[in-house]
């Protein structure tokens, strides 16, 4: 939608900032599933020469590494659930107010790669490459064949993919969704999860394909979920 010359992202098309997940949706999308982005553990790759500056390809990761879920993470660590290591990413990254932030959480994650060598999921706005293959896949195995993808505030036209070439290149966007907008996976730029928006049936189906590591959003689910109840 284009109000005063400014493109204003659909609902459909979109991610909340800030606020509760189901509100932000409401009337458009029936349940909203939390899929956490897994850390990252080097199998051929040497995370410990990885900086901002030169961050590996999302296929480089894909064949350096193997994912690690966020339940092995609080095994190996004085983690004790998805809240607190939520609040530690957002404490490292700078993504939240000194009063809310949590200096020990960030350290638990930096004790974990210096331990373990198992990285923390970098904060790119954009779905894990972990994840990116098996969401194609579930949307192909649900008879989908092309899907819109368009950046997070909708700064420039969505544009529409044949579903093959995306499975092909495992390129996403900060916000991909279906042709009849039954279905939306999007990324909010300060978290380290991406939103799964359809509804509860078509999100069970996908999980049955694919267990995604997450939870289902309840009425108090915020986008700062970590620091509210969930």
């Amino acid at each position: 939608m284009n109000r005063n010359s400014v493109l204003i992202p659909e609902i459909y098309a979109s991610n909340p900032q800030d606020g509760k997940i189901l509100e932000y949706y409401k009337g458009y999308f029936e349940a909203v599933y939390i899929m956490l982005h897994p850390f990252y553990r080097g199998i051929s790759m040497d995370l410990e020469s990885i900086n901002n500056d030169n961050w590996p390809t999302d296929q480089e990761l894909r064949e350096g590494c193997e994912s690690v879920s966020w339940r092995e993470v609080i095994k190996l660590t004085k983690f004790q659930n998805f809240s607190q290591i939520d609040i530690g990413l957002r404490t490292l990254f700078g993504a939240l107010n000194k009063d809310v932030a949590n200096e020990n959480y960030a350290l638990e994650l930096e004790r974990l790669f210096i331990d373990n060598r198992i990285l923390y999921p970098d904060a790119t706005g954009i779905i894990s490459p972990f994840l990116s293959d098996a969401i194609l896949k579930c949307l192909h195995k649900l008879n989908y064949t092309k899907l819109w993808q368009v950046d997070e505030f909708s700064y420039h036209p969505a544009t529409l993919y044949n579903l093959e070439e995306l499975l092909a290149s495992q390129q996403t966007h900060h916000c991909n969704y279906t042709e009849d907008h039954k279905i939306l996976f999007a990324t909010h730029w300060d978290s380290q999860c991406t939103f799964l928006c359809s509804s509860k049936e078509i999100i069970e189906k996908i999980l049955e394909i694919y267990p995604f590591e997450g939870f289902f959003c309840t009425p108090n689910t915020e986008v700062y979920w970590g620091l509210y109840d969930i």
